[in-house]
């Protein structure tokens, strides 16, 4: 990276080093672009200001603008030398603090050195948690990058145990849209609305990463979804896992997810489901990528089927939904070891069927009743909700509360009536249900209801 990149007038370290009033002990004409106070193993050094000496090899300090220092140091001085960088000293006397913040206002504020280009070629190339010290350094401002689950994937500086999932603005943060998840930086009004300009830009180069790297997933997931849905179909054998990190032993679970319901038969409707199923799967790989385990991805109709290596099934499957759309689905097998994918499918399609809405349902989490239901067809299970339930809307409200309550008090008090209203609608129910107090009348009851909650999710 030469001085061309960065504009007419660059701030060199020998000029930063005058615009601070310090002597440099080895001038050089080198571009200072940001600051690094203490050592980042992933952090990129080329035109960095070192304000620490390197512990070890010096070598690959090389591309660094030059060294800032409160004691002289011989080693150091004859390797800046011949690299051609700059040492300087400053007085030991001088807080590191306030050193810091004079060098980050020449550099940020003052220095023509961070032209426009230059920053875009320096952010290009830095990887996104040094990317955020650096704008960090620039801005002042803390920030974080968090994914659409909530997970902090990075910072720089001092930031808040909770974090905002969603672009937009509040008291004393700016979010932004940066791909996957969101860009947020922190502090006060007005230097969030100077940096306003350079975290639009920054988020922007997230997204065009975010973009790559989705493409460079989905060529990937190409051939991993051919073989999870032939494996679902029994046509291909379970061996061929291996080629995509499954070793044998290995315990993985497979998971359907459903988007939110999209109401209508009509063209337009089948078209959104189709792009709310396509950005389901896409919201998927993102957080199975971010998992860091072998995963197959595959999309069978309005459906996405995922396939992963577990640590933590229940965990991983609520931090999964967490990625995707409010309202979405999430039925998952119970644990398997070997190559029973066909066995798996059908239990995670039973475990999705009797998941709400915002619900992620393990097969082994499923209640018996709702297993057994759910072999029946939907128009049984009409059928039997006809039946045993002919209601109107508030009675049902009334029974659901009365058998979750356990006393006729606490059925009262949670819906809001007196526990005699509450007798009064009990009496109405058994002239058309039976005596509440029969076993078999709460068995039907309880059967029906459920029933119904599955007909409904």
């Amino acid at each position: 990276m030469n001085a061309a990149n960065f504009g007419e007038n660059p701030l060199s370290f020998s000029a930063l080093m005058e615009d601070l009033g310090l002597t440099p002990l080895v001038p050089s004409e080198r571009p200072v672009l940001y600051l690094l106070p203490e050592p980042r193993p992933l952090m990129a050094q080329e035109g960095a200001l070192l304000l620490f000496r390197p512990e070890g090899s010096l070598y690959r300090h090389r591309t660094a603008s030059g060294f800032l220092l409160p004691e002289p140091d011989a080693e150091l001085q004859a390797f800046a030398e011949r690299e051609g960088m700059g040492l300087a000293l400053y007085p030991p006397w001088l807080k590191r603090e306030e050193l810091e913040r004079a060098i980050a206002l020449r550099l940020f504020a003052l220095g023509p050195g961070l032209a426009l280009a230059g920053l875009l070629d320096l952010l290009l190339k830095l990887p996104e948690r040094p990317l955020l010290e650096v704008l960090h350094q620039a801005t002042g401002l803390s920030l974080a990058r968090v994914a659409p689950w909530g997970e902090v994937l990075g910072f720089a500086g001092p930031v808040p145990p909770e974090h905002p999932r969603a672009p937009g603005e509040g008291r004393g943060f700016v979010a932004l849209e940066a791909g996957e998840g969101v860009l947020v930086a922190y502090g006060e009004e007005a230097p969030l609305r100077r940096a306003r300009g350079l975290l639009e830009v920054a988020a922007r180069l997230l997204r065009v990463r975010a973009l790559e790297r989705s493409l460079e997933r989905m060529r990937e997931e190409s051939l991993g979804e051919a073989l999870l849905l032939a494996l679902v179909l029994g046509e291909a054998e379970p061996e061929r896992l291996f080629a995509f990190g499954f070793t044998e032993g290995v315990e993985w679970v497979l998971g359907l997810l459903e988007p939110p319901s999209v109401p209508g038969r009509h063209r337009l409707a089948e078209e959104r489901r189709r792009e709310a199923t396509l950005e389901l799967r896409r919201l998927a790989g993102a957080y199975l990528d971010r998992l860091g385990v072998p995963y197959l991805l595959g999309v069978r109709g309005n459906r996405v089927l995922a396939m992963w290596q577990v640590h933590s099934p229940k965990k991983e499957a609520e931090s999964l939904l967490k990625a995707l759309p409010p309202g979405s689905r999430l039925g998952y097998s119970a644990v398997h070891a070997g190559g029973e994918v066909a066995e798996a499918y059908r239990e995670a399609l039973i475990a999705l069927k009797a998941a709400r809405p915002g619900e992620a349902l393990s097969f082994t989490g499923l209640d018996p009743v709702a297993f057994v239901l759910l072999q029946q067809s939907p128009e049984d299970l009409k059928a039997l909700v006809e039946r045993y339930l002919p209601l109107p809307p508030k009675l049902l409200k009334t029974l659901e509360a009365y058998l979750e309550a356990g006393s006729l008090e606490e059925a009262a008090r949670r819906l809001h009536i007196h526990p005699n209203t509450l007798r009064y609608r009990l009496k109405r129910m058994e002239k058309v249900l039976g005596p509440l107090s029969r076993p078999e009348t709460l068995a039907r009851a309880h059967l029906a209801l459920r029933a119904r909650d599955l007909l409904v999710g």
